[in-house]
């Protein structure tokens, strides 16, 4: 806005200038004043374009050589009926620029420069004037004053209007933040039970379960990752919105940006549609960047080209442009689907634009994916365009600018001139002529760019004349020509490499010796095949395991403590919990500990605060820490910001195996990680017999009826055991374990509270409540947890009023729940022989029912006594 008056002004004067230098000649005025008003001119215009000053300085500049012209004007010009016009001109430019003063000043130098114009012409001397000519003298005079007064008028106006509609704006932008605060505060809540849903399935997928089993576990991790993307979706696109996105520099491999992509990717299993990365081998090996969000714009990128794609598939061409500052990375996504016309394409940028009801029809999504990809491109300096054709498909190219860590290429054969390659890859099985195109591309960029010899050949005999006159060292073969030419490839392979491109749906076994390359297809399978020595290593995948790692997890949610539990201990580590940071740090005063993974967000200490205290406490016993932040807090900044703190790696929830790989790796020395291999088969899987529907629904509801009939008497206190059992996948002993773990020491919680309350240090009591919410829904207790939640909205807002009026009601409801679980399910554990173990043993007052100590393996004397509790191996009760 004030740039533009800038302009205006700066124009004005530039033309009035250009006015008063034609009177100065045309009424044979002194000369000498032209270079002063040139100068003065000159300087306005330096003042515009350098933007030098602050902007105030600049306008008044403006506007006091506009008057200083305006009174040179009106003086010398010949009749005072040409200058009016010009002052009355002056200041409706000066009502515009929103400054009051600059009104009467302008009015005042008018009409100086006026009276000084009519004294020298001598026009005071009424006398000699007609009362007609007094009149139209008086007029003119009288106009200044007036138009002053109009246009102080028009500028309260103005300035009325520009506040009305900047407080509108504001209160738009409080209401954009309230929503997206919101949005963020909603996806942390969720991401507590899809960590629960992600970690517990990825435990049961690694167990032998029936083939439909198995199919179900597959369904509920398919789900499980959508709605964590979708709440990273959410958490990204809050963060753009109110400008609050941080870009993290790091070192990283663009290989291994597409590995980590390429597991993740499941949609070709559904639809049966083809993806074809085309990595450039050239691109530097180590690039350094942020390396989350180039997989996050390429899985966007990816996944929305598969979602308007109904046959054929997307290709990803990635290849490098040499710049001053290291390279242009560039990431151009081609699809085969419907495209888009060029109305559709003018609102691609929108937040949750989804096209037409066609398209939304086809494709699901929150419509955040392409908002986020340029934001990100935005946030890291690049560029992002579109093409498109509707029914022809759409090409998104990505432009970012990365420095180079490693100039050395990503992908390199080692030993080619011992190679000598053939392919047999006409890629038959692949309908669509474009994706044989795209393949064809991948392959022609990898020779060239490698300097790779391969040799191609279109048939059966080709292949035969070749291995006649070739000493051929490696044969690449498409899953049609395998099957079409079975026996006589089994037999090349007792000679050479033989490595087979196989589609999802191949049928029956790979001989014993070949290796098979799944899809998607891409070039750094081709040079790993070449660069490895012993031919039997592909068929075998490699699980990572960290036998004997004594790993202490801390966290103050215990559903967080079990599932971290349940995926740590299939590395084979020794995992032992605590549920705060004090907690942690007597624990490590006894025990010693190869790595520890601690959550942020815990009452009376931080993981932060009980980090630095751990360290400070290893200093002194000059031992060396690894700890890890492991947190819901996923904003962009926070991996910085844990590092920053003195984390030796970050792992957000729900946890990734990939994530949690790959800081695991970095973090633990080499001699700590193992790798188990298994054999991959792609031979079909053994139908194993199932009951039949009706047993199985009828065996279900046996033991359904059975687990809620051991807790009857808790449904006349509002817990719907029903839902709790749900949370506890049916089991009723893990459902028995964390009712007594919730109803632990009612006292010292409620006095916890209370304090919190009483010394009003709201951020505890939110958290304190924000437990509660969270355990009570995980046991049934709606109730409970809604008014939990409300108590931990309110004290987040500040809002004392609603935390007050409600806080005596809940403390009451919470504390008579407490002891009726207490009464009802803690005394028939009691009766049956102690189950679990409790901690501390020296608790003596009946009233204080004994708290779990997960992690304190030092209470138990006898082992007849009690089992220690351990939510990942639930152990029988012991009688």
């Amino acid at each position: 806005m004030k740039h533009s008056f800038h302009l205006i002004m700066i124009m004005a004067l530039t033309v009035f200038s250009g006015a008063v230098f034609l009177v100065n000649r045309m009424l044979g005025l002194d000369v000498w004043i032209l270079p002063v008003f040139l100068a003065e001119l000159v300087f306005c215009w330096y003042l515009f374009i350098s933007k030098r000053g602050s902007e105030k300085f600049a306008l008044f500049n403006f506007c006091f050589f506009f008057m200083v012209e305006v009174f040179y004007f009106t003086v010398h010009i010949e009749t005072i009926y040409e200058s009016t016009a010009i002052v009355v001109i002056m200041l409706f430019l000066f009502a515009a620029s929103g400054e009051a003063f600059l009104l009467p000043t302008g009015s005042v130098v008018g009409m100086a420069g006026m009276f000084m114009h009519q004294y020298l012409a001598g026009g005071f001397d009424m006398g000699s004037l007609e009362a007609s000519e007094i009149f139209r003298i008086g007029w003119q005079f009288a106009l200044v004053p007036l138009s002053a007064v109009i246009a102080k008028k028009i500028m309260s106006s103005w300035n009325d209007a520009q506040q009305k509609l900047q407080k509108e704006i504001l209160d738009v932008r409080e209401e954009n933040g309230k929503v997206n605060n919101f949005l963020a505060n909603v996806s942390h809540e969720i991401r507590t039970p899809v960590n629960a849903v992600i970690g517990l399935t990825s435990v049961l997928e690694k167990e032998k379960f029936p083939p439909a089993v198995r199919n179900d576990l597959k369904a509920i991790s398919e789900a499980g990752h959508r709605v964590a993307e979708q709440i990273g979706d959410i958490l990204d696109f809050t963060e753009i919105d109110m400008e609050k996105l941080s870009v993290n520099k790091s070192s990283y491999m663009i290989n291994s940006v597409i590995n980590d992509l390429l597991t993740q990717i499941s949609f070709m299993e559904k639809n049966g549609l083809e993806l074809v990365v085309d990595l450039d081998p050239d691109i530097p090996s180590v690039l350094a960047g942020d390396e989350s969000k180039i997989k996050k714009i390429l899985w966007h990128l990816i996944s929305n080209g598969f979602k308007f794609t109904a046959e054929g598939g997307v290709y990803v061409h990635i290849h490098s442009v040499k710049k001053p500052y290291g390279v242009n990375l560039v990431i151009r996504v081609e699809d085969t689907g419907i495209g888009m016309d060029e109305a559709q394409i003018r609102h691609i940028y929108d937040k949750f634009y989804q096209s037409d009801s066609g398209r939304s029809r086809m494709a699901g999504g929150l419509g955040l994916g392409i908002p986020i990809v340029s934001g990100f491109v935005k946030a890291m300096g690049g560029m992002l365009s579109f093409e498109s054709e509707k029914g022809k498909g759409t090409i998104v190219q990505v432009s970012i600018p990365q420095e180079i860590v490693n100039e050395t290429p990503c992908i390199s054969v080692r030993d080619k001139e011992k190679c000598v390659v053939a392919g047999f890859l006409g890629f038959i099985t692949t309908n669509h002529p474009r994706i044989k195109a795209y393949y064809m591309n991948m392959i022609n960029h990898l020779i060239e760019k490698s300097g790779l010899p391969f040799l191609r050949v279109q048939s059966i005999e080709e292949l035969k004349k070749l291995l006649q006159s070739e000493n051929v060292t490696h044969l690449f073969v498409g899953t049609g020509e395998y099957i079409e030419n079975r026996d006589f490839i089994d037999s090349l392979s007792q000679n050479i490499h033989v490595a087979i491109v196989a589609d999802r749906g191949l049928l029956g076994q790979v001989k014993q010796g070949i290796i098979v390359l799944g899809k998607p297809f891409y070039g750094s399978q081709i040079v790993n095949v070449l660069n490895q020595a012993d031919k039997t290593g592909f068929n075998v995948q490699e699980r990572m395991l960290c036998p004997g790692v004594r790993a202490l997890v801390v966290d103050d949610e215990p559903m967080n403590l079990m599932v971290a539990q349940g995926i740590f201990e299939t590395y084979g580590m020794i995992v032992t919990t605590a549920g705060s940071g004090p907690e942690a740090i007597r624990i490590c005063e006894q025990r010693s500990f190869d790595i520890i993974f601690m959550d942020h967000m815990m009452p009376e200490m931080d993981g932060v605060e009980a980090m630095k205290r751990l360290r400070l406490k290893a200093g002194e016993k000059k031992q060396e820490l690894c700890i890890v932040a492991l947190t819901a807090n996923a904003i962009s900044s926070a991996k910085e910001m844990f590092l920053s703190e003195g984390f030796d790696g970050f792992i957000p929830k729900p946890i990734e195996i990939m994530d949690l790989e790959r800081v695991l790796k970095h973090v633990l020395p080499k001699s700590a990680i193992v790798y188990e291999s298994i054999e991959e088969s792609y031979a079909q899987e053994q139908v194993i017999p199932a009951e039949s529907p009706a047993e199985t629904s009828s065996q279900a509801g046996t033991e359904e009826k059975k687990g809620e009939a051991d807790f009857s008497g808790l449904e006349r206190h509002g817990i719907d055991v029903a839902q709790g059992l749900k949370y506890c996948r049916g089991d009723g002993d893990l459902y028995r374990q964390i009712l007594d773990e919730y109803a632990g020491m009612p006292k010292e919680k409620t006095e916890r509270l209370q304090k919190c309350y009483d010394t009003e240090d709201w951020k505890d009591y939110a958290i304190h409540v924000h437990a509660i919410k969270s355990t009570s829904k995980m046991i049934g207790a709606g109730e409970i947890s809604e008014l939990a939640r409300t108590l931990e909205l309110a004290a987040k807002a500040g809002d004392l009023e609603t935390v007050r009026n409600e806080h005596d009601s809940f403390l009451k409801q919470y504390e008579t729940l407490l002891h009726a679980i207490r009464d009802d399910v803690r005394g028939d554990v009691t009766q049956d022989d102690e189950v679990l173990e409790f901690s501390p043993a020296e608790e003596s007052d009946e009233d204080e029912a004994l708290e779990f100590s997960p992690a304190d393996e030092t209470g138990v004397a006898d082992e007849d006594e009690a089992l220690e509790f351990a939510p990942a191996d639930l152990k029988e009760d012991k009688k």
